[in-house]
């Protein structure tokens, strides 16, 4: 009776939230005069162009697990392993056993990505707990400043990190909940940083359809506080007021002009710095096997994502499995992930030729895996390639245990 209760609580929750979302799914980013400066100037933005740069931990929008990505980014409704950690919390729920991950993002500029994951299933399945950590690693970078923009012969270097726990719910064979809380950590220039507070949260609901799976699924991701940046190096030593400048002729001598302002010392303060809020995404997902036998079975997905940082983004990617024996597995994956916050066109309305790759292939993905159950453990490799237009391409490699 009292997991009832509970179930039935906890499915009108997500009920009222999913309707509370579907405001911000609908809003469009073209509505918000959000300009990323929360404490100041509303100065919205120019028509056509995204908030990307105006938000605080972008590193958070690395995809990770390679068979996501390798499906588009298609996987909110798909997922099913340790990677539902990232993807959707909910799909921990379908963990039967012990799982730990490891995904090195080999990212644009030279940049690198880490993220770890594991996951334990309890309460006889029922209940799965997890744990992540992510990490940015910035290599180090000459300053440059608008008087001396090839440089000032100086360097910085910085790091962002994500860490927190999980949990995801069996309310019944069909409905699954989760939810992740996670501490986010942006620091630059050495010890100056900023923090914020996320959660991540998701359900997927389950059943067949023409004998065969079919999810929806819908997640939020990294709804939280802002991030200001503070530390030492925004300290800085302020001395007494100039002469002159109107101020009173006594004022190297108060005792003698009482209208003079006193003498102050040197003093230090502290810069401010702007509010950023965090890149907070709503998705919608489906599933669907299109063909499943003994040794095959095709999946299909497709997606809605509402970003608060770029317009209305489309997702669809498809996997194709093929079982060699009841031991190995293989997969291709393919995908697509349309962001209409930039032009696709190869040259500008001047007819010059943008610089870096052709932009029209942005967001194609491909990739494959491979998966070996051996003595009751299972050990998965995959692989996915993303094509980023004008940037270079992301190669992403994921390894995961399970036992």
């Amino acid at each position: 009776m009292l997991r009832k209760m509970a179930t039935r609580a906890f499915v009108g929750a997500w009920v009222i939230l999913s309707l509370a979302a579907a405001p911000t799914m609908a809003q469009g980013v073209s509505l918000q005069d959000y300009s990323g400066l929360d404490k100041y100037l509303g100065q919205g933005r120019p028509a056509n162009s995204s908030f990307v740069g105006v938000r605080a931990a972008e590193f958070l929008t690395i995809p990770v697990g390679a068979r996501g990505i390798g499906m588009g980014n298609a996987y909110t409704a798909v997922a099913d392993d340790i990677s539902a950690i990232w993807w959707n919390p909910a799909g921990l729920g379908f963990i039967d056993q012990k799982e730990l991950m490891l995904t090195v993002v080999d990212y644009t500029l030279d940049l690198s990505y880490s993220y770890a994951a594991a996951a334990i299933p309890v309460n006889d399945g029922n209940l799965v707990l997890g744990a992540f950590f992510g990490y940015l690693d910035i290599p180090e970078m000459e300053i440059t400043t608008v008087s001396r923009p090839e440089g000032t012969g100086s360097t910085f270097n910085a790091y962002d990190f994500q860490m927190g726990g999980s949990l995801a719910y069996n309310f019944s064979d069909r409905f699954v909940g989760g939810v992740s809380l996670k501490y986010i950590h942006q620091d630059v220039w050495g010890n100056t940083g900023g923090n914020a507070f996320a959660i991540d949260a998701g359900a997927v609901y389950h059943t067949d359809l023409a004998d065969r799976e079919i999810k929806f699924a819908f997640a939020i991701q990294n709804l939280g506080t802002n991030i200001t940046m503070s530390g030492s190096n925004l300290i800085k030593s302020v001395g007494p007021e100039n002469k002159g400048g109107g101020l009173p002729s006594g004022y190297e001598d108060y005792s003698g002009d009482q209208q003079a302002f006193a003498r102050r010392n040197r003093r230090e303060v502290m810069w401010l710095t702007n509010t950023y809020r965090l890149p907070t995404v709503v998705k919608l997902s489906l599933a669907y096997s299109l063909f499943t036998s003994d040794k095959v079975n095709w999946l299909a997905s497709a997606e809605l994502w509402r970003p608060s940082y770029i317009p209305l983004s489309y997702a669809t990617g498809t996997e194709l499995t093929y079982a060699f024996d009841s031991f190995t597995t293989a997969s291709l994956r393919m995908g697509w992930m349309i962001q209409t916050d930039e032009v696709t066109d190869a040259t500008d309305m001047s007819g010059y030729a943008y610089q870096g790759d052709n932009p029209t292939f942005r967001g194609f993905s491909i990739g494959g895996g491979i998966q070996r159950d051996l003595y009751g453990k299972t050990i998965r490799f995959n692989y996915a390639y993303r094509n980023k237009g004008r940037l270079s391409a992301d190669n992403f490699f994921s390894v995961a245990l399970g036992f």
